[in-house]
């Protein structure tokens, strides 16, 4: 049962709970998780606080969600560990010989769900949606929820289609983006991602979730990308080390 004499929320230690089921072979790979209804009867619970422990395993790539059928292990993934620039991608296709242009679908203040403010240190994120073109072909939406409490001028910042957004923050708001973690893997679009990219239902896409970190350590960002499959390739520096 969940402790509820602790500070530690419940969706939290819900999710602990199935995540230990899963490492430990309780639920394995390709299995449905008890339902929404079962779970909040078993542990006695409201269907927000089992949402938001579902959602929390998903960010983390332990589950997936169908709707309509439920929640599913997900088979374990070999992590594989790369180091990588944090430059503007900008500049990253400029140096592969391609125009990067920008279409703003969302620049607005929302509540943020909980795994999502838990990694951003804020109940409230500035969610920046975009569309973005490699020589005018759709090449990725992505979506950045930065803490509200920290830069709530991005909410009225005019031309994000325009600039960086790295370069935007360390120029107006004195935040420098100086590391961050990245998780890539192979996803599948759902109707509306799939709408934006030009692509059926469910097609395979590279998914892309990134947590990045100030100069002093700060989380800065969560970010999540789609990338059209066809106009994306990975490339990856090996060197020996001596």
């Amino acid at each position: 049962m969940l402790d509820r004499s602790t500070p530690v929320p419940l969706y939290f230690q819900l999710a602990e709970t199935l995540r230990a089921g899963i490492s430990q072979g309780l639920y394995a790979a390709g299995e449905r998780l008890p339902s929404e209804h079962e779970l909040c009867a078993r542990y006695d619970i409201s269907r927000s606080v089992v949402r938001q422990a579902l959602q929390s395993l998903a960010l983390q790539g332990l589950i997936e969600t169908e709707r309509g059928r439920g929640a599913f292990v997900r088979e374990r993934r070999v992590p594989i560990n790369l180091s990588q620039r944090l430059d503007p991608l900008r500049e990253d296709l400029a140096r592969a010989g391609f125009k990067l242009s920008t279409k703003i679908l969302a620049q607005r203040l929302i509540e943020a769900p909980a795994a999502i403010a838990e990694r951003i240190g804020d109940a409230r994120a500035v969610l920046i949606e975009r569309l973005r073109y490699a020589d005018g072909e759709v090449l990725l939406l992505v979506r950045n929820y930065l803490p509200y409490g920290r830069v709530p001028g991005l909410l009225t910042y005019p031309g994000l289609d325009q600039v960086s957004l790295y370069e935007c923050l360390e120029r107006d708001f004195g935040v420098i983006v100086s590391s961050g973690q990245r998780t890539v893997e192979i996803g599948t679009a759902d109707a509306e991602i799939a709408g934006h990219l030009g692509l059926d239902p469910g097609s395979h896409v590279l998914f892309n979730r990134e947590l990045t970190y100030d100069q002093e350590g700060r989380p800065v960002e969560y970010y999540e990308s789609w990338h059209h499959p066809d106009r994306t390739r990975l490339t990856i520096e090996l060197h020996r080390a001596r």
